[in-house]
């Protein structure tokens, strides 16, 4: 437990809840370099550190060396910290590969063997929670509910048929209706229907005479429902106290009128009589709904008659409600919205209730930045323009969002104001989810509640990509644009303005720390000779041979510009003026050693240059003196015959 107490996911979770997810977890030790998962690996588990160090890497190389010193690892997770945890809860693949960068201990949750789908359908209290807080993070997905019966023998067949009967009542079960009848329901007719029928208060029978008479009462509900099937009619219970009659090759009128008759028949029944006990009647909410008029897959359907009784109940119960065709636009919306589209109709119904209807104009404000709020919005028709404000006071639109798709969650999960400014881009519907009405539906309803987050999780994990992606090449922009603003276009040596900009850093720095400095000045000789006697692209190579000698003879840490022309300035932090006349008369000699010329039609040319050096302290004391002094002495190398090195006469003590 105290593995997760330490993580941001778990931390705010009761002890109850982590004693539950504990007990579903195990340790596990890695060696240094050994991989924990792979890119492409189905991700089943997240990870705990409770000791050593994770590396992210993007190659099997790397991960196998646990991302050591010089590997290029994504991210490093150390002890007490969680990693692999929205791929776990996305149900994606894995991204990238793991590794232990030191010997550690890993927590696994969940162990091998543990049903998650179990799990998260026995704890969905607890879940609901930790989705909740992974957006509240981040900013959902939907978790894999595939079931594998490849089997077909005759055995599996015959364990079949006992798994589909519901041992209480003697009627087809959920388990039959969901993995069976849903894959093959043509023998039902091409027009069948179907009614789902629940007590309105069966509540009050376990309440007032215990689980026992509750379960008593499901036994002699399902016999009355059996005593009024047609031949080839079929009664499910389907959950709890709801039952589910198939009505095959039945059009929705006579669905109605059987419907009608259940009801009479129900409303008079006498529970209690059949149970031995004093009298006892039940009124009924029923729901109808028929294939291929309501719904064309088997599933929704159900879940469409479901969806029924949940308004019948809503009314006061005890009658008959029948679904139309186009007649729930609303829920046909929502079923196809991206962060909804898990939900079961019946799931649909509960979130409608919570949902309000806002019609805004073209160009209306719907919120502004750092305004609070406490509302989630679905747009239902039009767009709307996602902006936010830039430091000169304009706005910047960043999204345009469209029908379907859901904006202003942080509101919801983080408390936070509004981090941008939404206005209508035409005229929109709205549907508003307020803050207070998805807790109620977290805690009535977690299992639509877990749905809906994974799915905004999933969208929000997206956006924030896609920002991350959109943030990096702005960066990489940046810096090429401040790059380009201090680089030379022919040479890629520093310019003119980034050299006086560093002189005046560089000279202060050495003042400050009383280091020497060197400044060289250097002047290309036969410059205009080169370009006259062959052409200016030549002397643009011979400017461009010469920068190469002084970025490969100069150390990094020094600062090679060119200052104009065939100019150049380099400058040498840390470098005394013996030290600087040696580098600079070993630059000078690689530079007379340049030969391009030859291949070259042209007067015979040798190629060479001119330096002059000055030095802080030696020399001089002011940085206008540093410059004074490299460009006297560069004069005097080219008074004094060129290709030679010469420096500053040394300051007078």
């Amino acid at each position: 437990m105290d593995c997760f107490r330490k993580t941001d996911i778990f931390s705010r979770l009761p002890d109850d809840d982590l004693a539950v997810l504990a007990g579903f977890c195990g340790f596990r030790d890695y060696k240094k370099g050994e991989v924990i998962f792979e890119k492409g690996n189905k991700s089943r588990s997240l990870f705990i550190i409770a000791r050593g160090e994770v590396a992210i890497t993007s190659s099997m190389d790397a991960a196998s060396r646990g991302g050591s010193a010089g590997e290029q690892a994504i991210a490093r997770f150390i002890a007490g910290e969680i990693f692999g945890e929205f791929e776990f809860f996305e149900n994606d693949i894995r991204t990238a590969f793991a590794a232990a960068a030191e010997e550690s201990s890993l927590l696994v949750f969940p162990w091998e063997g543990e049903d998650l789908e179990r799990l998260f359908d026995e704890y969905a209290h607890i879940f609901a929670k930790i989705y909740h807080r992974l957006i509240s993070v981040n900013a959902g997905r939907q978790r894999l509910t595939h079931r594998l019966i490849s089997e077909k023998t005759g055995w599996i067949e015959e364990l079949k048929k006992q798994m589909f009967f519901d041992k209480l009542t003697g009627v087809y079960n959920r388990t039959y209706l969901e993995d069976e009848l849903a894959k093959n329901y043509a023998f039902l007719g091409t027009v069948f229907s179907l009614l789902v029928i629940k007590p309105d208060n069966f509540k009050l029978i376990n309440d007032t005479f215990g689980h026992e008479a509750g379960d008593g009462a499901l036994q002699a509900i399902s016999g009355k429902l059996q005593s009024l099937l047609r031949n080839d009619d079929l009664a499910v219970r389907y959950r709890g106290n709801e039952f589910i009659v198939l009505f095959p090759s039945t059009p929705i009128e006579e669905a109605v009128d059987l419907a009608r008759m259940y009801l009479r028949e129900m409303n008079g029944f006498d529970i209690g009589k059949e149970m031995k006990r004093d009298s006892l009647f039940q009124k009924f909410s029923i729901g109808v709904a028929s294939y291929p008029d309501h719904e064309k897959e088997f599933l929704d359907l159900v879940e469409k008659a479901f969806t029924k009784v949940f308004e019948q109940r809503e009314v006061g119960g005890n009658g008959v409600r029948v679904a139309s065709a186009g007649g729930d636009e609303l829920y046909n919306f929502l079923k196809n919205v991206g962060m909804l589209s898990s939900l079961k109709m019946s799931e649909l119904h509960l979130v409608s209730q919570r949902l309000d209807l806002v019609r805004y104009p073209m160009g209306s404000v719907i919120f502004r930045a750092k305004e609070e709020g406490n509302e989630l919005f679905i747009i239902k028709s039009g767009s709307t323009s996602v902006r936010i404000s830039l430091q000169d006071g304009a706005e910047k639109e960043i999204a345009l969002l469209k029908a379907g798709e859901f904006f202003g969650e942080m509101a919801i999960f983080e408390n936070a104001p509004r981090s941008a400014t939404c206005i209508a881009a035409e005229e929109c519907e709205i549907l508003k989810l307020n803050k207070e009405d998805f807790f109620d539906l977290m805690k009535h309803s977690p299992h639509a509640a877990i749905n809906i987050m994974k799915n905004m999780l999933n969208k929000t994990t997206d956006r924030l990509n896609a920002s991350g992606q959109f943030i990096t090449q702005m960066v990489k922009w940046g810096e090429d644009a401040s790059l380009r603003a201090v680089t030379d276009k022919l040479t890629g040596v520093f310019n003119r303005r980034y050299m006086e900009s560093e002189s005046e850093n560089r000279f202060t720095k050495a003042q400050k720390d009383a280091a020497p400095l060197s400044l060289v000045m250097a002047d290309m000789d036969f410059f205009r000779e080169v370009n006259e006697g062959y052409s200016h692209e030549v002397g643009d190579r011979y400017i461009v041979e010469v920068a190469k000698v002084f970025t490969s003879s100069f150390r990094k840490t020094d600062i090679v510009s060119r200052y104009g022309g065939d100019e150049f300035t380099i400058l040498l932090p840390d470098t005394d003026l013996a030290t600087a006349m040696a580098v600079a008369e070993e630059v000078r000699r690689n530079v007379e050693r340049l030969d391009f010329l030859k291949n070259l039609e042209g007067p015979d040319l040798h190629l060479s240059v001119s330096m002059g050096i000055s030095n802080f302290p030696a020399t001089c004391s002011t940085l206008a003196e540093l410059r004074e002094q490299a460009d006297k002495a560069l004069y005097a190398a080219k008074h004094n015959g060129r290709n030679r090195v010469e420096h500053a006469p040394f300051k007078q003590r």
